[in-house]
């Protein structure tokens, strides 16, 4: 006979997942663990989940979208299109890996550590490439929309996520002003210079007319 599933238990679960993989990581974390701090059986646990796998799925997803929500309400107040495109950057590289204890190294742990050729459980990534595209293209001049049109480009922001996520969990963060510096001047060109006021002409021609004057005149 199938066990009845109670109400709250599935969001006990998650919370203490949740608990343990932010101070854990997802390969030091097991089932006993979770089911414990649950307050129920392991066998009660796979009632709810089928693999540890599913139940950081059911966590990692939400909280990574609500995160490129933040982001994208972050992005909106900035003027100018390299001011949002630096904010992008920040905060898909460094904001969000630094998350909830870098909450976000779990992930890399979780699908390296998964037998060859497993599923990942939904698309997720997709989703995220698709809201950092539509953010880029929002964010960049017209002239330069064809950088982001193919999602390409938000598909390499992703790859590099991974790594900035592991580099956060061990603490080898980088210079994310300059890094992001660098990715808007790649997609918009070197910011130009503001070059000094030139003196005016009336002044200077005074400077060279006028005659020096000692201390003892």
């Amino acid at each position: 006979m199938p066990q009845v599933k109670k109400h709250g238990m599935r969001e006990a679960i998650l919370a203490a997942a949740f608990d343990l993989f932010c101070r854990k990581g997802y390969t030091a974390t097991t089932m006993s663990e979770i089911a414990r701090a649950a307050g129920m059986t392991v066998a009660n646990l796979y009632v709810y989940f089928d693999s540890k796998l599913l139940i950081f799925y059911e966590i990692y997803t939400p909280w990574l979208l609500a995160r490129v929500d933040s982001l994208r309400e972050s992005v909106q107040k900035f003027p100018t299109p390299r001011t949002r495109l630096r904010r992008i950057i920040v905060g898909l590289w460094g904001d969000i890996p630094a998350a909830d204890h870098s909450f976000a190294n779990a992930m890399i742990e979780a699908l390296a550590s998964a037998p060859q050729d497993t599923p990942k459980p939904n698309n997720l990534l997709e989703q995220c490439e698709i809201a950092i595209t539509d953010l880029i293209l929002e964010s960049l001049p017209p002239e330069r929309a064809h950088l982001a049109s193919n999602r390409l480009l938000s598909h390499i922001l992703w790859m590099a996520y991974d790594g900035f996520a592991i580099n956060s969990r061990i603490g080898d963060t980088r210079d994310l002003e300059a890094i992001a510096t660098l990715m808007t001047d790649m997609m918009l060109g070197p910011e130009e210079a503001t070059e000094p006021a030139p003196r005016s002409k009336a002044r200077a021609s005074r400077t060279r007319k006028e005659p020096a004057t000692s201390a003892a005149s």
